[in-house]
């Protein structure tokens, strides 16, 4: 188990509560790649995925990219490799430009 500072995983916790809710059901390879990789592995890989994730998708179309994984990256870059921050940033600067 990964020790993190508690408000990065309070953050990545309540993203991933809102975004269970505005489906209506449980993130179903999220969790499992948490699970399996920890927050900071896993957000990593969904960052720098070249599919964009449902989540990031859900939250810029009702105005809530503020508390997207890519938000979440950048605020705390500390946690990060600086690819992934960057990618981050690029997303949550063109959220229109992915389809």
């Amino acid at each position: 188990m990964e020790m993190l500072d508690e408000t990065f995983a309070r953050e990545v916790d309540s993203a991933l509560d809102l975004y269970e809710k505005m489906i209506g059901h449980a993130a179903g390879r999220t969790r499992p790649m948490i699970e399996r990789l920890g927050k900071v592995g896993a957000l990593s890989r969904l960052v720098v995925s070249a599919d964009l994730q449902t989540g990031f998708k859900a939250l810029r179309d009702s105005n809530q990219l503020e508390i997207s994984f890519e938000a979440i990256v950048v605020r705390h870059k500390s946690l990060f490799q600086q690819q992934v921050v960057q990618a981050a940033k690029w997303r949550l600067e063109h959220p229109h430009d992915l389809l």
